[in-house]
């Protein structure tokens, strides 16, 4: 008896005809696809993401040094030019930062050609602050001409030229490798949505075929036809997921893509709900984003919510907040967030995910959803695109924070230098095109040294900001206000002779009379300025001209006792020796006592 059962399966196979046992093989053989599919599928994916997300790492770094050089030379060239300690801020900070910046880029180096790089870019961006440090040490030891000479024996613009062209071209490389990364993750989502379909397709013929054949040979077999629908299912079961999850990679894709490209977090309220309708199919939810006070968290972005969400949720209203992971609130679990009140019986489950980079908490992802089940599938997939969108969002910030630092003078809050003189020649193109008037207005605080000796450097920052913050509700919405450098400030009035921004620069001088500091128990008023008006087209061909107009009115207001708007005139050829074409030095160099 015994004997006859260990017989039974071996008979019952030897009855399985050829054609049975080769389809039976393909089965097992598209199972096995299937199964491995979606792990190969991720793993490519993930590799590839993993490398652009080094490149733009390795891209942050070279950008970050080079923006430290640059500040460190500016800082320089400000305290070459004039004598306030102040102007070193930028190149204290650029060179504070520098090391750390090449220990970092060094350390992202992956081959020994980036080794060499940079470590060709350490050995220059050191000689550079050398080069910096030696002309600001003889700058104060008291000798300007010597300093003066050392910049201009062009040594740290030749180590500045040839660190800009490395720069330029390991950017160039990197760029061009993210874009043969981006290329690769489409090509291979495209191959695994074409496998997967096509395995798929097999499947389902070869699954026919066997249900055919087993019917032929073995009416009588019911349970093997019973275990081969069952296989069908699951089969069919697998493909799906497949389908979905290849479809789910290829829509990231290109919502990171499309973050790359976003200039401002005010985009992302626009662009947000197109893809994570996509990706979050048949749900609803929200994006919450940290202030920049990190007080509390601000609505971002919502889709297909039924009721408005809460504008903003403080950080103890969230539960994944407060335990740092993510949180899923039921219908059958009361443990709902706060800011989830509006929706608590309209949907089945509400899921917080947080958004973390870098180990920062940036913000919220909350999902909401109608299904009363939700599969483990479901919750890794909403985790993973929790992480991207973090990446993503803090890359968007980041940008966007370096454009403002780039652009604004920290102090006063005004653009800086860089920022006017890119508006000025702009301006003066679309005046030129027009035929419209566009005029330029220089200040400078007058005795601005005898606050800072009186004050100290607190009062005189204090100063600065009443004045700026005076001169910006005394302009349209249109003009432009700068900080051109030290007290000095600079205004640009489009479409505006120069008889109206007269009035305009009368109206600051009287209401700057009025400002009134309390600091250190003192009080500091009588704050007065000195103004020169100078306007496109009569007092000059381009942007040089014209500041260097406004500059010479400024210093003839100035001279003439100052707390004075004067409108510049046509210059001969003789005052324009008198004046250097560059406005900024011959302010600075005439009076640096006021």
């Amino acid at each position: 008896m015994i004997a006859h059962d260990k017989l039974f399966p071996q008979c019952m196979f030897s009855r399985l005809d050829f054609g049975l046992k080769l389809f039976g093989a393909l089965i097992i053989i598209i199972v096995a696809c299937l199964a491995t599919l979606p792990s190969v599928s991720s793993y490519q994916a993930n590799t590839t993401l993993h490398a652009l997300q080094e490149g733009a790492a390795k891209e942050r770094a070279y950008n970050l040094v080079l923006s430290l050089l640059k500040d460190a030379e500016t800082g320089q060239r400000g305290f070459l030019i004039g004598t306030d300690e102040s102007f070193l801020e930028p190149y204290n900070i650029g060179v504070a930062g520098i090391p750390v910046a090449l220990e970092n880029l060094q350390r992202l180096a992956s081959s020994d050609q980036e080794r060499a790089l940079t470590t060709r870019i350490a050995s220059l961006s050191r000689a550079k602050v050398l080069e910096m440090d030696r002309s600001i040490r003889l700058k104060r030891a008291g000798d300007s001409q010597a300093a003066v000479d050392a910049v201009a024996s062009q040594r740290g613009k030749l180590l500045m030229d040839e660190l800009r062209t490395l720069f330029g071209r390991q950017l160039h490389v990197l760029a061009e490798r993210r874009k043969v990364l981006r290329d690769e993750l489409f090509t291979t989502l495209g191959y695994n949505s074409a496998l997967g379909i096509g395995a798929a397709m097999a499947c389902l013929v070869v699954i026919v075929a066997t249900v055919l054949i087993v019917t032929r040979s073995l009416n009588k077999q019911a349970e093997a036809v019973n275990q081969s629908q069952l296989l069908a299912e699951s089969n069919a079961l697998l493909a799906k997921q497949s389908a979905v999850r290849a479809e789910r990679l290829s829509v990231a894709a290109d919502m990171l893509h499309a973050l790359d490209s976003v200039k401002a977090p005010s985009e992302l309220a626009r662009m947000l709900p197109v893809f994570l309708r996509k990706l979050l199919p048949d749900t609803a939810g929200a994006v919450y984003l940290y202030r920049n006070s990190r007080d509390a968290l601000e609505l971002n972005a919502s889709w297909n919510l039924t009721d408005k969400a809460t504008p903003t949720i403080a950080r103890d209203e969230c539960w994944c907040l407060r335990l740092g992971k993510m949180h899923v609130a039921t219908t059958q679990h009361d443990l709902f967030c706060d800011h989830g009140a509006p929706w608590i019986g309209k949907y089945a489950s509400q899921t917080c995910v947080p958004m973390i980079s870098q180990g920062d908490v940036v913000g919220v992802l909350m999902v909401l959803d109608d299904r009363r089940e939700e599969s483990p599938s479901d919750s890794m997939h909403i985790i993973a695109l929790a992480e991207q969108l973090s990446l993503a969002i803090s890359n968007v910030v980041l940008r966007d924070t370096l454009r403002h630092q780039s652009t604004v003078d920290p102090l006063t809050g005004l653009y800086n230098r860089r920022f006017f003189d890119e508006s000025l020649k702009r301006e003066l193109a679309r005046a030129q095109r027009s035929q419209s008037a566009c005029s330029v207005v220089m200040i400078d605080l007058d005795h601005f040294k005898r606050v800072n000796d009186t004050y100290g450097h607190e009062g005189g920052d204090l100063v600065l900001k009443a004045a700026s913050h005076a001169i910006q509700q005394r302009v349209r919405a249109s003009d432009v206000v700068c900080r051109y450098g030290g007290e000095e400030l600079v205004l640009m009035l489009p479409d505006c002779s120069a008889e109206e921004a007269e009035k305009c620069a009368e109206g600051i001088r009287s209401s700057l009379a009025g400002i009134a500091i309390q600091h250190a128990g003192q009080t500091i008023s009588g704050i007065t300025a000195s103004f020169g008006v100078a306007q496109w087209p009569g007092h000059g061909n381009g942007e040089r001209d014209l500041i260097s107009a406004a500059d010479r009115a400024l210093y003839a207001a100035k001279k003439g006792g100052r707390n004075k708007v004067m409108v510049a005139e046509v210059v001969t050829p003789a005052l324009e020796d008198t004046y250097p074409q560059n406005g900024r030095e011959t302010s600075l160099g005439v009076d640096t006592t006021v």
